[in-house]
């Protein structure tokens, strides 16, 4: 169990980084999903350079890793674009949340197809941290809620399903045939079609972007960045498929996301309080100490 939750713990400070170089592209008129193309494709490629156990290759369901690793690209890039317009039309503390919610839809996923089971203080924990991060969106952020409603509702619905989605069909790689899994190659499909799913995005923001938009043309500042982000990206995954792997066998499958979730959203809250002078009201400091007694409730609860 130390073990896996450790592992957890190092994926969660891994998502956190990723949102942290984010925040330093953010500053820059450039297409994230051409960012996320060209550096998902960069990380595959050092993928299958470095991850595969090529004598394992022969015994590979393809069809099953194929299925499952671009189903996730695909849903992965739906996820995104649901989240940025749900952004760019709605209350950005409320579609956080609410995306945030997603890991309620795993954690049932995990109970229900992996036949785990949880403790009342197992489940207060989830419902605590669940709730101090819709705490800390809310009341963190002061943009009101938009009048585009008809829009924004159908954006933030796709935003939480298609992230639970995300986080189910990642769960359920832990459910491959350990052969698939030893062969390394879940990875560098997952990154590719990632990559993929982002490229099809591109293609499909560039025809409704007006103006004269550059395609895949970054300044040597953000090819830095991109080298940057597509280490920890190759990091990111290789560390979450082992914490899935080693939460499943302590039996704690359903309780990796909202970990994940609750370590990535504080840490990244304490980077922009040091990196960007962000101040913080005293209700996000209420909901990051809700988020610390929640994780302490999900880890104490399997005892």
């Amino acid at each position: 169990m130390l073990t896996a939750l450790f592992l957890t713990v190092l994926t969660g400070f891994c998502f956190a980084s990723i949102s942290m170089i984010l925040s330093r592209i953010a500053h820059n008129r450039i297409s994230f999903f051409q960012f996320f193309t060209v550096s998902n494709l960069t990380a595959s490629a050092a993928a299958w350079i470095l991850l595969p156990d090529w004598s394992l290759f022969p015994g590979i369901s393809w069809c099953k890793v194929l299925l499952i690793t671009a189903t996730v690209g695909l849903v992965n890039t739906a996820s995104q674009a649901a989240f940025v317009c749900s952004l760019k039309w709605g209350h950005n503390g409320l579609s956080a949340a609410i995306r945030n919610s997603a890991s309620m839809i795993s954690m049932f996923f995990a109970l229900i197809f992996l036949h785990e089971k949880i403790s009342p203080i197992n489940f207060s924990g989830v419902f605590l941290v669940i709730l101090s991060l819709a705490v800390i969106a809310v009341f963190g952020n002061k943009n009101a809620i938009s009048s585009k409603l008809k829009q924004w509702i159908p954006a933030v619905i796709c935003s939480l399903l298609f992230s639970g989605t995300y986080q189910c069909l990642l769960t359920a790689t832990v459910v491959l045939p350990e052969s698939d899994r030893k062969a390394g190659i879940i990875i560098p499909c997952l990154l590719f079609f990632c990559s993929m799913g982002n490229l099809l995005a591109s293609g499909i923001e560039s025809l409704y972007k007006s103006g004269n938009r550059t395609v895949f043309q970054f300044n040597s500042d953000i090819w830095k960045v991109l080298f940057c982000w597509s280490g920890i990206a190759l990091l990111q995954y290789f560390l979450l498929i082992r914490a899935l792997e080693s939460m499943r066998k302590a039996g704690m499958a359903s309780m990796t996301w909202p970990i994940l979730i609750c370590i990535n959203v504080m840490a990244f809250s304490v980077f922009c309080r040091i990196k960007w002078r962000e101040k913080y009201p005293v209700t996000t400091i209420i909901g990051m100490a809700g988020c610390v007694i929640g994780l302490i409730m999900i880890i104490w609860g399997r005892k």
